[in-house]
């Protein structure tokens, strides 16, 4: 078939096919060494080299028995390797692959590869690299420390780098050393030795069994530690990893022990294999031409001086990374990338049957003229001086030194960066030249490595923040500062933000307005500059969605609308919008007023006596959305609301809690049992809510659920349409979240405005000036609402002070620019909203004041057209639905309290606002009622 298109090879020879003459070419070539020159490739893989010039750039050969197509052409090479795994699959390793890398990554399939290829992205995303570059200084130190007492001796360097990147390896993915993992290390590099000895066979088996127990007892030693009670959890690294996959109770997700031996040989191998290649390559090319050694070590001079690279500088170092790329492109450390064909398919210029192998032959592409020009076998970095892109002419197959498409090497930013630190580190510090007794003899093992070895004579984007505290990340050190500001009563001043948020007033002021914290081992990126507030919170849902949930928020609002992402969250807000649209409000409107007449009507006997109002106003916010949202009333939903708030401390409680997966499986703490009874406690309450509402359509009370909120919620939980229908637990969610959300946002709002207003006696006045201007002394109506502007203002200013949310949390979907920064995918962001609200630089000097006429030309003119400096209820399409209810209520509520009171602090107040879910009076609001009328 593959004969017919044009596509030819060398004969077949019986059973053994081409392997006997590939081995003796083989032979032959790596029998005596070659000149000092870069045209590498007819050495290293001469068969290759010379079918290519006799059968052209693809061509078939026999692996054994199996027929092999060898692809050097980039137009086909690029479509096999961006396509789906399904159609060009990974193949079969050898047996020989199999004992030195097992089922692990480099070799598995489909979703074993899916769930393994997760674990190790983890491991090296964009974050965990910073945080491996203390370990990779301090190998390289200890290098260096070795390396003094050899000035002006020689020194066989690859050895040296097989050393320091065992140590790297150890370290970063292991949290171990060399040392602890030598045996594997020594069992795996004389493995990879046997690759091609068939008659080795009965010595794999054992070397892999004998790998399976130097593993084993490694991770055998971290589980003790958990055992022991020395460490709280296997770690974050990618043996912690492994174990927690290797315990988890889940079986898609758990780890079998052969799984875990195959990923830990993979990495041992991998990790180290192709960094000791690369910089050992480096160092000999830098040795031969001392102009680009003097060029990369200027560059690093002026990047870093005589101090340790860091991360934002690394970055940075574009004559280096010019230098590593044109030395991956003659020295690539991978030989050749092993696929088959699943399907029969169609490609551009040929048809391949299904179950044929197939060979990407990476190395023909690098030494190509026709791709690289006449000087393809020359050291000429510059060719990288605009980047990758420009120098292949923007032909992705014409450098892949780690391949490409969804299986392109996971390691490969860990392999650079560790490259760039070592060669900063020894640039600094010495000139190299090579040895007279160097001998040029570059041959293919696994990756490419000199044969005899390389002996030489030795001659930030500014984002900071508090260091990583193991395990618990920056949380101990958050919830000491913040149990401190909140041990004592602040004096009658509005300035809170240092006392609700502390750890957040005292790292901005320390590392600016944007900083980097450590949510336990997660690390977040506190966001307070408004001008990235305004771009996060107004950006598509899908680039910087919702994160997932802390354990104890979930308690509380489920999977409901403020936490739910993607089409849950579309269905939901349709819902929720069609609820509270403007007509639907105006029809709320009698029964707010209802239940403020009720409260009003208690309040007759309080007149000139004391009454905490933060606790009337829970009572009456209850009552509100209970008749709004769920045609009900307080004392129906009472425990729910008190099953609520008692979620919401324990919330509180925990905000700074550390959870630990693994021991949290085991272990509950006495906060996560009650949440847990409270949660099912809800559940039933709520169910019991919505049976009745079933119940009167079943009897024939009523012909409809209803046309309120909980209404539209049963309507969709009957739906007879899957993709409409809400599950239980989906109904039961959304009923806490807007009996939690639709209560406690007003309640904290009424009761921090009544505060504002009796201790400013002149803007009570002119509220109730404006009050009975506009309605005299009847209730409240929805069309003169819009009137009462020195009210909007007042409830915006509160908003400002007081404002309800402590800080709305998101994450990067992928990597994204966020103004000037780069940010890596999956990275957890926190807009802190309140920490703009009380900027001097933004509000002016008395910021800290209660002046409602700053919003007197509206929201924008008060901000300066800035949508970031005043958030109070979110930004953007995730903005709060509930809005123009909360401050619809708000103001009738206030209104008909202005119709009737003058309000005063009372002397027992204490000042003490508290963060809960929102910002609360710790110790309530006690004021004194005076009657404006004589029958009141």
């Amino acid at each position: 078939m593959l004969n017919s298109q044009g596509i030819k090879g060398p004969p077949y020879r019986f059973i053994h096919g081409n392997n006997r003459e590939i081995a003796k070419m083989r032979q032959e070539a790596s029998s005596k060494p070659m000149a000092l020159t870069h045209d590498i490739f007819p050495k290293v893989q001469p068969h290759i080299y010379s079918w290519i010039n006799k059968y052209g750039r693809n061509y078939l050969y026999w692996n054994g028995v199996r027929a092999e197509l060898v692809i050097s052409e980039p137009e086909l090479v690029k479509e096999i390797l961006k396509n789906s795994e399904k159609t060009f699959p990974k193949r079969k390793p050898t047996i020989y692959l199999s004992k030195l890398l097992g089922n692990g990554l480099v070799t598995v399939e489909g979703e074993k590869w899916a769930k393994q290829r997760k674990l190790a992205n983890y491991v090296f995303h964009g974050e965990s690299l910073k945080n491996m570059t203390p370990a990779v200084i301090a190998s390289v130190e200890t290098m260096l420390q070795k390396w003094k007492g050899q000035e002006g001796k020689e020194i066989e360097v690859f050895n040296e780098f097989r050393l320091l990147t065992s140590e790297v390896i150890s370290r970063t993915a292991f949290g171990s050393s060399y040392l602890e993992g030598e045996k594997i290390w020594l069992t795996l590099v004389f493995s990879s030795s046997k690759l091609w000895k068939p008659a080795d066979m009965l010595e794999s088996e054992e070397l892999a069994k004998e790998i399976q127990d130097c593993v084993m007892k490694i991770v055998k030693k971290r589980e003790d530690k958990v055992v022991n009670g020395e460490a709280d959890s296997f770690g974050n690294d990618f043996l912690g990893l492994l174990v927690n996959a290797y315990h988890d109770s889940d079986k898609n997700n758990k780890l079998s022990m052969e799984d875990l031996v195959d990923e830990c040989k993979t990495f041992y191998f991998a990790g180290q294999d192709t960094v000791n290649a690369l910089l050992a390559w480096t160092v000999l090319l830098l040795a031969i031409h001392g102009d680009w050694q003097d060029k990369a070590r200027r560059e690093v001079i002026g990047i870093f001086g005589n101090q340790n690279p860091q991360p934002e500088g690394i970055a940075k170092l574009k004559t280096m990374t010019m230098i590593i790329n044109e030395t991956l492109r003659l020295y690539s450390s991978s030989n050749g990338m092993l696929r088959r064909v699943g399907r029969d398919v169609q490609m551009e210029k040929v048809v391949l049957p299904a179950n044929i192998d197939l060979l990407i032959a990476n190395a023909v592409l690098h030494h190509d003229p026709q791709l690289w020009g006449e000087d393809v076998h020359l050291f000429k970095p510059d060719r990288f001086a605009e980047g990758i892109a420009k120098a292949t002419n923007y032909n992705a197959a014409a450098f892949l030194p780690f391949g490409l498409g969804p299986r392109t090497c996971v390691g490969m930013t860990f392999a650079t960066t560790e490259t760039k630190i070592a060669l900063s580190m020894i640039l600094q510090r010495y000139a190299i030249t090579l040895s007279p007794a160097y001998v040029h003899s570059p041959i293919p093992v696994i990756s490419l490595q000199p044969q005899h070895g390389i002996q030489h004579m030795m001659n930030s984007q500014g984002i900071k923040g508090p260091p990583y505290a193991f395990i618990y990340g920056n949380n101990k050190e958050a919830t000491k500062t913040t149990n401190e500001a909140l041990s004592k009563p602040m004096a009658l001043r509005h300035d809170i933000f240092p006392r609700v948020q502390p750890h957040v007033y005292s790292c901005i002021n320390r590392y600016g307005r944007n900083y980097l914290a450590w949510d336990g081992k997660r690390p977040e990126l506190v966001i307070t500059e408004p001008e990235l507030v305004n771009e996060v919170l107004k950006h598509s849902v899908t680039t910087f969605p919702k994160r997932k949930p802390t354990f104890f928020l979930t308690g509380i609002f489920g999977n409901g609308l403020v936490t739910a992402l993607g089409e849950k969250w579309v269905k939901q807000r349709k819902l929720a919008n069609y609820a509270f649209h403007g007509e639907s409000l105006k029809n709320m409107t009698p029964a707010v007023i209802a239940s403020v007449e009720t409260m009003l009507e208690k309040w007759k006997g309080y007149v000139g006596k004391e009454i905490e109002v933060y606790h009337e106003f829970r009572l009456l916010t209850s009552e509100v959305i209970s008749r709004t949202a769920f045609g009900s009333s307080y004392l129906e939903g009472e425990k729910i609301f008190d099953m609520l708030n008692k979620l919401s401390i324990i919330r509180s409680r925990n905000f700074f809690e550390t959870r630990i997966p693994l021991i949290n499986k085991f272990w509950k703490s006495g906060d996560v049992l009650e949440s847990e009874e409270l949660s099912k406690g809800i559940q039933d309450c709520v169910m019991k809510i919505v049976k009745k509402r079933e119940d009167k359509v079943v009897n024939g009370e009523v012909d409809s659920f209803g046309n309120d909120f909980l209404g539209l919620l049963v309507n969709a939980y009957h739906d007879s349409d899957e993709n409409n229908r809400l599950s239980t637990e989906d109904l039961v969610d959304e009923c806490k979240t807007f009996y939690f959300a639709g209560q406690d946002t007003v309640n904290s709002l009424i009761a921090w405005i009544v505060f504002l207003l009796a201790i400013h006696g002149d803007w009570q006045e002119k509220a109730r000036r404006e009050v009975i201007e506009i309605f005299g002394n009847q209730i409240p109506n929805s069309e003169e609402m819009s009137k009462l502007k020195i009210m909007t203002m007042i409830i915006y200013e509160t908003l400002r002070l007081y404002g309800p949310s402590n800080g709305m949390m998101r994450r990067t979907e992928s990597d994204v620019q966020l103004g000037k920064l780069i940010l890596p995918a999956n990275l957890d962001l926190l807009v802190i909203h309140s920490a703009p609200h009380h900027d001097p630089q933004l509000w002016g000097d008395d910021v800290h004041l209660f002046k409602p006429e700053r919003f007197a030309e509206g929201i924008a003119k008060a901000t300066n057209y800035n949508a970031g400096v005043f958030c109070p209820f979110g930004l953007g399409p995730r903005n709060c639905v509930g809005t123009n209810f909360a401050t619809m209520e708000t103001k009738i509520v206030l209104s008909m309290i202005l119709q009737r009171y003058t309000i005063y602090l009372s002397p027992t107040y204490v000042h003490s606002p508290i963060p809960y879910i929102t910002v609360q009076p710790q110790h309530g609001i006690q004021v004194i009622l005076e009657s404006l009328h004589n029958d009141a």
